[in-house]
């Protein structure tokens, strides 16, 4: 047993009208279309639910009703006027998340003209590595990710690219493995650690070999101020992205091997499948004016 929406209408109207003419004036109805729904509410529910008079009353079974008739369609208008004014902006959450690198380029600027353009959209931006951010788009933990795509993005996932990066190897000025990386660069960097957030495992050398074979270890330090200070202090060599821009003067880059420098499209990330938000909406629109000539994929 259901009631259906056009019958709270009506036994709502009659109570707040204060009968059954004015009722139908205010729904735009016939009186007797009014009547009926009432007569066959009743008889489906199988109690009286007015005293008919003027105005009518209502009997327990009615105010009963009425509580319930008022919450729904109550709910029903809240609802109707939160989906409005989401779709005009208002009350959308654009949930973001950066990686380090995209955030020092490109994320301030474009969040500020973002807010400029969508003063009442709700932000829920992080910061994280990018292979953090990859899972945690894939798992429904934010809507977009924003930053280098892997060597093997999830297949459910849209790419839209925006611009690339270099990343470089780089290592302490002062470091003392230095003159050996000159003289021997494979043979140099066997000695030294990787530190890095996250290695993809499909990065692989000529070869087929995985390129934390090239390395003695590889540290995961996921922090990036704190990955530089310590490659500045001598502790190892790291990957930079040419997007940073607060780079510590003593690092430089390690040059002589073919992985001495990585290049990565970087954009927006979001699953196919999942409806977006108008927030996200217009964050992928604006990527698209500040990034043209690129395409979804």
């Amino acid at each position: 047993m259901s009631i259906e929406r056009h019958e709270m209408r009506c036994f709502q109207a009659v109570i707040e009208a204060g009968g059954f003419s004015r009722a139908a004036e205010r729904l735009d109805m016939s009186q007797s279309a009014v009547s009926q729904a009432i007569a066959n509410l009743e008889h489906r529910l199988g109690v009286t639910l007015l005293q008919r008079g003027t105005p009518p009353q209502l009997t327990e079974a009615g105010l009963r009703l009425m509580r319930f008739v008022e919450g729904s369609l109550n709910e029903e208008r809240e609802a109707l006027t939160d989906i409005a004014r989401i779709k005009a902006g208002e009350l959308s959450t654009l949930s973001l998340a950066l990686s380090p690198a995209a955030n020092a380029k490109v994320g301030v600027a474009t969040l500020k003209e973002f807010c400029e353009r969508n003063p009442l959209t709700r932000l829920q931006v992080v910061v994280a590595p990018s292979r953090e951010i990859v899972l945690g788009v894939a798992e429904g933990r934010w809507e977009l990710g924003f930053g280098p795509f892997h060597h093997s993005m999830p297949a459910r996932f849209a790419l839209r690219p925006c611009f690339r990066e270099v990343r470089r190897l780089m290592i302490a000025r002062d470091h003392p493995a230095r003159d050996a990386l000159r003289r021997d660069p494979a043979g140099g960097l066997r000695t030294l650690p990787l530190l890095t957030s996250f290695l993809d495992e499909s990065v692989r050398r000529a070869g087929g070999e995985r390129l934390r074979d090239a390395f003695a270890s590889v540290w995961e330090v996921s922090h990036m101020e704190l990955r530089l200070s310590l490659v500045a202090d001598g502790k190892g060599v790291t990957y930079l992205s040419d997007l940073v821009q607060d780079v510590p003067d003593n690092l430089v880059p390690v040059e002589g091997m073919p992985f001495s420098n990585i290049e990565r499209q970087v954009g927006a990330y979001y699953l196919k499948a999942q409806a977006q938000s108008q927030a996200a909406k217009r964050f992928l629109a604006l990527c698209s004016e500040r990034w043209p000539g690129t395409e979804a994929s």
